[in-house]
This record gives C-alpha cells, structure tokens and sequence, in this order.
C-alpha cells in the first residue's frame, strides 16, 4: 500500500469533517502507520517518511497536496479511491476519532516528545524516520494530552458560546 492511499482514503472520507491541512494530513497518515506498527506489528505503508523541519513528513504526500500550502485540503478526484481493506479502514477510524479533532499544532506536539521517532532520528543525523525507530519510540504508546489547543477552544466554545462568534467580527 502507498501512504498517498491512505491520504486519499482521509481526505475523502474525513475531509468534511476535519479541517485538513497539507501538514495536518502528512501528521494523521505519520500516526496511521504508528497505529499498524502497534497493533499489527507490520508497517502499513513503505512510502519514506522525512525528518522533515518541525515535525514527520511524507514527501510523496507533501508533494501530492503541495498546491494547498497551509489552506484546507479540498476534495479533487478522492471521492473515487479505492478501498484500503476492512482492516486498515478499521486503523484509519481509530486513528482519525482519536486525533483527527487535533490541530495540526498538537499533532506536531504529539509527534515531537524527546523520546519519539521524530527526535531521535533526527538527533542521530537521519533523514528518514524508519520503521526501527517508530517500533522503538514512545510514540508507540503516547496518549493525547488533554490540554491541546483544538480542546481550550472547545473548553472556551462550551463556557462562553459567544465569546468565538464575538472575536469572528472584531
């Protein structure tokens, strides 16, 4: 399978739903083959995954979406992929219910703790994030952290309901 299937696959079934950036993207499709590699034992995709600047990237991904820069992703021809397998839809699900609220500022948090893949290849002067150091990293056992941007606003959306709609037209 190709880490652009997977990509495809979210953008077209989760892309009403989510706001997906081209980073955004790159991080959820980083945490589906954590998500295989835990659960399986067996990496889903074998697609490069960078070292890139601030966090996991996938060139071929990076590449495919480049045209969004840092505006959502807008379905093209997705609406017409083919289907990933019952079993790795499955992993997508459980991957977007539990990260797809996330910012692509808490995915980057998430993806850039002292002890995951990210930082250790990147410290040992790697380019790319193999397989060896996600099976070896914390990230293989992270949580989400409660206190993430995307859950302040939604602390601050239920307390003061207009407060948001209130700095929408100041």
């Amino acid at each position: 399978m190709l880490a652009s299937d997977v990509a495809r696959h979210i953008v077209a079934h989760y892309g009403d739903a989510w706001f997906l950036t081209n980073l955004k993207l790159n991080l959820l499709v980083y945490w589906c083959q954590v998500g295989a590699l835990r659960d399986a034992g067996a990496p889903l995709f074998a697609d490069e995954i960078a070292v890139g600047e601030c966090g996991p990237v996938i060139p071929a991904i990076w590449a495919e979406y480049e045209a969004f820069g840092s505006r959502m992703i807008r379905l093209r021809d997705e609406s017409q992929v083919k289907a990933l397998g019952e079993n790795t839809e499955s992993l997508v699900a459980s991957v977007m219910r539990e990260l797809g609220w996330l910012t692509a500022a808490d995915l980057l948090n998430l993806s850039n703790h002292p002890d995951g893949a990210w930082n250790a290849a990147r410290e040992q002067g790697y380019e790319s994030i193999s397989v060896s150091h996600i099976a070896g990293s914390a990230d293989m056992r992270r949580e989400v952290s409660e206190r993430t941007l995307a859950a302040c606003v939604d602390g601050v959306e239920r307390k003061y309901p207009n407060a948001l709609r209130l700095l929408e037209h100041s």
